[in-house]
């Protein structure tokens, strides 16, 4: 239990900072959602390694990073393909964002397990931010 409260604070901390503009909002969100699957692999891996999660359960979250992060590469590319063209306001990125958890949404596993749930939260909780952190972010509107 200590690890999941562990990975909530870390959680909350990256979704903590406000940046200047929509789109290093979008870029800082893409890195707290990469950092909060990092946190996420390792106690996958030390609770698989010391008998907490099975092979399916492994094998569940493993699915849901790949998921993840191929939606995050997506993600990213698309806020540095709008940032290119020159667009500058929340309005451009927060689509974005909204299609990133669409992305996951629409693509990860049906979790019942409420173990591999509980490991999988922190890097929805990162996910779900990147809207909030655009919609707070200083600078062009």
């Amino acid at each position: 239990m200590k690890r999941f409260q562990s990975l909530f604070v870390v959680a909350a901390l990256l979704l903590a900072g406000c940046t200047t503009d929509p789109y290093r909002a979008a870029i800082k969100g893409s890195s707290d959602v990469s950092q909060a699957v990092g946190s996420a692999i390792k106690i996958t891996a030390s609770y698989y390694s010391t008998g907490v999660f099975s092979d399916g359960q492994k094998a569940t979250a493993a699915k849901y990073f790949t998921i993840v992060t191929d939606c995050n590469l997506t993600f990213r590319k698309s806020v540095v393909d709008v940032h290119n063209a020159g667009k500058t306001g929340v309005q451009a990125f927060l689509p974005i964002a909204d299609g990133f958890v669409s992305c996951v949404r629409n693509s990860a596993p049906v979790v019942s397990d409420q173990k591999v749930s509980n490991v999988l939260k922190a890097v929805d909780a990162a996910i779900n931010g990147i809207s909030l952190a655009i919609s707070n972010a200083k600078g062009a509107q």
